[in-house]
């Protein structure tokens, strides 16, 4: 029986110790897969850039410097500007009890009350009237005293009278009396001008060949007053403004100087 149990315990060893060379070579199959083989260095070479062509530097442009317009500046407009009753126009009119007739007609006069109106015939007899309401205007054709002989056209034998208080009359004599005015002294500084250009171009011998004078037909400065000049209009003033651009206006307009 010992003698069985020790051959059983022979074989088992015998059996383990086969196993145990068995698995000697996978462990150095393991073992040399294990190891890494060294890798080879990697050789780097190092591209050089083509050398850049040396050019000549372009020519800085000339700096160019554009001046903003300044813009212009706009006049001021002008303020209205209205005659007044100077004394030298109330001694022309003698106080309006005596107006030069050089006044009339005077068209563009407004009537503030309503009028009525004799139609005459040829003959001078009345044939017929006719009313024109307030705000119209008329033309003044003379005066008696402080009332007004009006008519609504400046031909026409229609006739009618109003007080001079009830109309702009008064307003409309001191606008002509003050551009009367400021173009007679317009006209005199202009005859200076003249007078001193002729006195210095003037030679002291006359030349056989020189031209002849010629006489200028010179403007009379004992002109009627307010003859030749135009009835007033409204140009943004009121029709008695005498302000610059009023006048500039009216010539554009009518070619007149009023």
């Amino acid at each position: 029986m010992r003698l069985f149990q020790s051959l059983l315990i022979l074989c088992f060893l015998l059996f383990q110790s086969c196993e145990v060379l068995d698995d000697k070579p996978e462990a150095l199959e393991d073992n040399k897969s294990a190891e890494v083989k060294p890798e080879k260095p990697i050789e780097i070479t190092k591209v050089t850039p083509p050398k850049k062509e040396e050019t000549e530097p372009e020519p800085k442009k000339p700096v160019v410097v554009v001046q903003k317009p300044t813009p212009d500046k706009k006049p001021k407009p002008a303020k209205p500007e209205k005659a007044g009753f100077t004394a030298e126009l109330l001694a022309a009119v003698k106080n309006w009890n005596a107006i030069p007739r050089s006044v009339f007609p005077l068209r563009a006069v407004t009537i503030q009350k309503d009028i009525k109106f004799n139609i005459y015939s040829q003959s001078g007899q009345p044939i017929g009237s006719s009313m024109l309401p307030a705000g119209r205007e008329v033309v003044a054709i003379g005066h008696k005293g402080s009332t007004l002989i009006v008519s609504p056209s400046n031909k026409g034998t229609m006739r009618g009278s109003i007080a001079m208080d009830d109309t702009d009359f008064k307003e409309g004599v001191a606008y002509l009396f003050e551009l009367r005015k400021r173009q007679r002294a317009a006209y005199a500084e202009m005859k200076a001008k003249q007078s001193q250009a002729v006195a210095i171009n003037k030679t002291p011998k006359a030349t056989p060949n020189s031209a002849p004078k010629t006489k200028v037909n010179e403007r009379k400065t004992s002109t009627p007053l307010f003859e030749d000049l135009p009835s007033p209009g409204d140009f943004g003033h009121g029709k008695f403004c005498i302000c610059s651009d009023c006048r500039t206006k009216r010539l554009a307009q009518t070619g007149s100087m009023k």
